[in-house]
C-alpha cells in the first residue's frame, strides 16, 4: 500500500500533466484538493511533515509551506504546531464550487468559497432548466448565495425533476450546507454524477439576480450553465450560477467519466 507521500506524488503527475497552471505551490496545492475532494485523503488524516515533503516531491520546503498556508486559507487542513498539518472536517469553506475555482490575482492563490441555502420550493416556471430535465408541471428550485472570500458573490439555481427528486425538499437546508449538491443526490437516491456539461455567456442579469447580488439593473456578468449527466447520459441537474463582472479570475474544471 502506498504512503500518504507516495500518493500524493503520484497524483502531482496526474495534476501537472492536465493543469492549466505551472505554478508549483498551486500543482500542489490542487493535487492535494482533489486528495481531499475525492476521499483518498479524509478529514483527520495527518499530512507528511513539510521536510518529508521537500524530500519527497520535487518542491523546495518554501513551495510545500506556499501550498499548506493556502490549503489552511481554504479551510480544508488545520496546521498546528506540534501537531502538524490534519485534514479538516467539512466546514461553510466548500468543495461545491470545485469546477469553479477564483484566484486572487494580488496572491495567485485559490480564494476560499462559503455557500449558504437561502431557499428550496417548488416552482413551475419554464426555462432552459425545463428543456434539459424534460417537461413536468414542477421543479425543484435550491438557491445559495456563494460568497467569495468575503468579497463578492454569486447566486446560484440548482434545479431537479420534482417526478424523481422531490422528496429532497423535505430534508431541509441544513444538509445542503458545505456539501455538493450533486453528493446528496447520489446519497439519496443512488445516482451519481457521471459527466457534466458547461456552457458560458455574457449578458444582463436579471433585476432579481441584480438585486440579490448587490447589482445595479441590467448589469451585466458571467452566466454559467451546468449540465449534470447520470449513467446512459440522462439529465440529473441543472445549474445556474451568476458570476459578476467585477469577480477574480475563474477557473472552469469540468467532469467527465
Amino acid at each position: 500500500m502506498p504512503t500518504t507521500l507516495e500518493t500524493i506524488d503520484a497524483r502531482l503527475v496526474r495534476v501537472s500533466e492536465t493543469s492549466t497552471t505551472s505554478i508549483k505551490h498551486r500543482l500542489l496545492a490542487e493535487a492535494m484538493l482533489e486528495l481531499i475532494h475525492d476521499g483518498t485523503l479524509r478529514a483527520g488524516d495527518h499530512l507528511p511533515t513539510e521536510t518529508a515533503m521537500a524530500e519527497g516531491l520535487p518542491f523546495s520546503l518554501g513551495t510545500i509551506q506556499k501550498a499548506l498556508r493556502n490549503l489552511s486559507e481554504l479551510g480544508v487542513v488545520n496546521r498546528k504546531t506540534g501537531i502538524g498539518t490534519v485534514v479538516a472536517k467539512k466546514t461553510e469553506e466548500i468543495f461545491d464550487l470545485w469546477q469553479f475555482r477564483f484566484v486572487n490575482n494580488a496572491t495567485d492563490t485559490l480564494s476560499p468559497v462559503y455557500s449558504k441555502v437561502t431557499a428550496m420550493e417548488r416552482v413551475h416556471t419554464k426555462g432552459p432548466w425545463s428543456e434539459f430535465l424534460g417537461c413536468e408541471d414542477n421543479y425543484v428550485r435550491i438557491t445559495r448565495e456563494i460568497d467569495v472570500d468575503h468579497r463578492f458573490k454569486l447566486l446560484n439555481f440548482f434545479y431537479l425533476s420534482d417526478r424523481q427528486f422531490g422528496s429532497v425538499l423535505d430534508l431541509g437546508a441544513a444538509t445542503f450546507e458545505g456539501v455538493h449538491l450533486h453528493a446528496i443526490i447520489r446519497q439519496e437516491f443512488g445516482i451519481g454524477t457521471v459527466r457534466t456539461n458547461n456552457r458560458v455567456v455574457c449578458a444582463a442579469f436579471p433585476d432579481p439576480v441584480s438585486l440579490r447580488l448587490d447589482l445595479p439593473s441590467a448589469a451585466r456578468g458571467i452566466i454559467c450553465e451546468i449540465l449534470g449527466f447520470a449513467s446512459s447520459d440522462q439529465p440529473l441537474f441543472f445549474q445556474q450560477v451568476y458570476v459578476p463582472a467585477h469577480a477574480d479570475p475563474m477557473e472552469f474544471r469540468e467532469l467527465r467519466p
